[in-house]
């Protein structure tokens, strides 16, 4: 299974590191993937995506708790 999020397709970048005399070694930028229930099916996702996901209940939950303070 390749490492890349299951609904936007976000897989890893490639960069280089870079020592203090300069010399660039190849290196990967893994995706921070997160096992996560969509639906019915555990799919890995970025979290870029989990965030999106879920914002419709943390804006309930935001609206809810300015509504309880006034």
């Amino acid at each position: 299974m390749p490492r890349a999020c299951a609904i936007c397709g976000k897989s890893a970048a490639y960069g280089s590191n870079v020592s203090h005399s300069k010399v660039h070694t190849r290196r990967r930028f893994d995706v921070n993937l997160h096992p996560a229930m969509v639906g019915a099916q555990k799919l890995l996702i970025c979290t870029r995506c989990r965030r999106d996901l879920t914002k419709p209940a943390r804006m309930a939950q935001k609206r809810a708790k300015a509504a309880r303070a006034r």
